[in-house]
């Protein structure tokens, strides 16, 4: 406890800290190359792009004009008129809505595509993060397997050691049975590590959409430099970059077009349009033959009031919703990034904790236990317990490591930027 709080003095918290962005990892390489191909296979991102890209292509047909309509009619019984029978009409209508209506349906349309373009966005920090977190996950796997072989490798070496020394009745058979145990117990977590790695790579060819992918190429280790954040510069980038709060921005634009495109159904929408006559021949008539042509227009007539007032109530309540859902999402983001700053904080503690303190010791240990043993002043089991002490300390090194690259990376999906 006395080193722990030694320690502590030295730790500063990242929240105090708090003045810079995201960390500096040389860890890219081909961690960049599975997130590239990601964004180029992935189902899901192409599902999105291709909905925006829909929705952007339907702004022209928002605000266009209805088709015209053409008006055909034949007279079963000619009406005979001074210039002569009338044989059939034919008419051209073209109907105008009230001003501001297609301006209005326009913007809607518009809103509509620009909340598709954020969820678009959203999938690909989305996927970025996912990749990055299997990816660390993988490599932890790695780490922890190379960490235990190297254990099951120095347990061999002690077993050798204390077969001479049983030979020699240097040794009790205790030890040489501890041994073998331990080493039963370490091969058997070896071969639980080793089947760990199929779901993960699994999740990895989904992500990737890449069934053929056979293995995740990870490095040795990763080099990293740890953060520090000002909150208040974090807060400011999710308000004006986090998808989720433009998507719901836009959906409050949106709806805000909608109420005043409701209100404007209380106005008539106008048509205008010709028809001509087509008239047969009349012996006699100074007017033979001449085809009238009549000038039309026609009004749409807004008296279903009740009907009207209804669309107009339903925008306002859609309206609301859209206003108390960017309040939902705005809370929701408070929350998860106060939960990504505690990670970060706590896996920083611990990086500095187990690196600088515990896993030197947990060395120092070793070596005086092994020296001890040596010189048969202490037990097998208390040589073992150093190097079982040592191995827990370097695997929540790399844990501490991972969850901390982990929480960099929600970071970066919260505030909409990728990293």
């Amino acid at each position: 406890m006395n080193l722990f709080l030694r320690q502590k003095k030295h730790i500063k918290p990242i929240i105090a800290l708090m003045i810079g962005t995201f960390p500096l990892m040389a860890i890219q390489g081909d961690l960049d190359l599975y997130i590239q191909k990601a964004q180029e296979n992935n189902p899901v991102v192409k599902s999105a792009y291709n909905q925006w890209k829909s929705a952007e292509t339907s702004i022209t047909a928002a605000k266009g004009l209805p088709n015209p309509t053409l008006n055909v009619g034949y007279f079963l019984e000619s009406v005979e008129t001074a210039a002569g029978p009338q044989q059939y009409k034919i008419g051209l209508m073209q109907k105008f809505p009230f001003l501001g209506k297609r301006g209005l349906q326009g913007k809607i349309q518009s809103s509509i595509a620009e909340n598709s373009y954020y969820k678009y966005v959203e999938h690909q920090l989305k996927l970025n993060h996912a990749v990055r977190s299997t990816w660390y996950d993988y490599y932890y796997l790695v780490r922890v397997t190379e960490l235990t072989e190297q254990n099951f490798k120095l347990i061999q070496n002690w077993d050798g050691v204390i077969r001479s020394k049983y030979v020699t009745a240097r040794a009790g058979h205790p030890d040489l049975i501890k041994t073998q145990i331990e080493l039963i117990q370490l091969e058997d977590e070896l071969f639980t590590l080793e089947n760990k790695k199929i779901p993960i790579l699994e999740r990895f060819k989904s992500l990737l959409n890449d069934p053929s992918l056979m293995d995740i190429v990870v490095p040795d280790s990763l080099t990293f430099e740890l953060a520090e954040l000002d909150v208040s510069i974090v807060k400011e980038k999710i308000l004006k970059n986090n998808t989720t709060v433009l998507g719901a921005n836009a959906d409050i634009e949106m709806q805000r077009y909608r109420v005043k495109r409701s209100k404007l159904n209380r106005m008539p929408d106008i048509a205008l349009g010709v028809e001509s006559i087509t008239t047969g021949e009349k012996e006699g008539s100074a007017f033979s033959g001449k085809d009238p042509l009549v000038a039309k227009i026609s009004l749409d007539i807004p008296i279903w009031f009740r009907k009207t007032n209804a669309e107009i109530a339903s925008a306002n309540f859609a309206l609301n919703g859209a206003e108390a859902r960017a309040v939902s999402i705005q809370n929701e983001l408070n929350s998860e990034l106060e939960m990504v700053l505690f990670d970060l904080e706590e896996s920083s503690r611990q990086i500095r904790l187990y690196k600088d303190v515990l896993i030197p010791k947990g060395l120092e240990s070793l070596g005086a236990s092994e020296i001890a043993y040596r010189g048969d002043n202490i037990e097998f089991i208390s040589l073992v317990d150093a190097q079982r002490r040592l191995l827990k300390f370097q695997m929540k090194y790399e844990k501490a490591l991972v969850n901390y690259l982990k929480a960099t990376s929600k970071l970066s999906v919260i505030t909409g930027e990728k990293i």
